[in-house]
């Protein structure tokens, strides 16, 4: 597969007024401009490619509701992608991200959020205005805290970060009432604040490979709480 073979397929697209282009595993180590035609798109797939970054014609594709970055090379997301505000959907995993930009935070339908396998050291408090958030995966970077900010996602159902350098868990955590899912596994976390036990559509909590001593008891009082330590 070729750089050809993206272009034909984005020219069928255009002229068959496709709304879902799947450009994955054509080995392209750059999005062609051509792109750009796809202004009515609302899915698209660039994952499981060489690619290292995402070119300014990205804007163009306002339409967007989904778009796949899986496995590829990318090192950071331009401030652009901003100009993509009707995304759902979004998913950056196993690619070479160093940071998460500000500009994510402006993206208020984003639902869906999956940056798993980079190479981020820490969550931009912007993510807290994501309002629309229901899951958050950042498991396996190199993420040392959470910030108060994440409190503000009221509407967060899961939120993994298995297999970071996190040490603290902040109380703000608390006010995730809609949470049901929560994985902290494999990081540096020494306790559990007592906020969490408010967390009554918790169903699962995982703890395991920590250096924590002790659980609040009014989370191991939540009915239907499984915990897994």
């Amino acid at each position: 597969m070729t750089r050809e073979e993206a272009v034909q397929r984005i020219e069928e697209a255009v002229n068959e007024k496709l709304m879902e282009l799947d450009l994955s595993g054509l080995n392209l180590e750059e999005v062609p401009p051509e792109i750009a035609k796809c202004t009515h798109l609302v899915g698209l797939d660039l994952g499981n490619n060489q690619l290292t970054s995402l070119p300014d014609t990205i804007r163009s594709l306002s339409n967007l509701t989904s778009l796949d970055l899986y496995i590829n090379q990318i090192t950071f997301i331009p401030d652009t992608i901003r100009s993509l505000s009707n995304l759902t959907s979004l998913d950056l995993d196993i690619n070479q991200i160093t940071s998460i930009p500000e500009a994510l935070g402006q993206l208020s339908n984003l639902k869906e959020l999956w940056v798993n396998k980079n190479q981020i050291t820490f969550i931009p408090e912007a993510l807290g205005q994501l309002s629309n958030l229901t899951r958050l995966l950042l498991n396996d970077n190199k993420i040392t805290s959470i910030p108060e900010a994440l409190g503000q996602l009221s509407n967060l159902k899961e939120f993994w970060v298995n297999e970071n350098q996190i040490t603290f868990i902040p109380e703000a955590l608390g006010q995730l009432f809609n949470l049901t899912r929560l994985s902290l596994s494999d990081n540096k976390i020494t306790s559990i604040p007592e906020a969490l036990g408010q967390l009554s559509n918790l169903r699962e909590l995982y703890l395991a490979r920590n250096q924590i001593t002790s659980i609040p008891e009014a989370l191991r009082q939540l009915p239907k709480l499984k915990i897994y330590e």
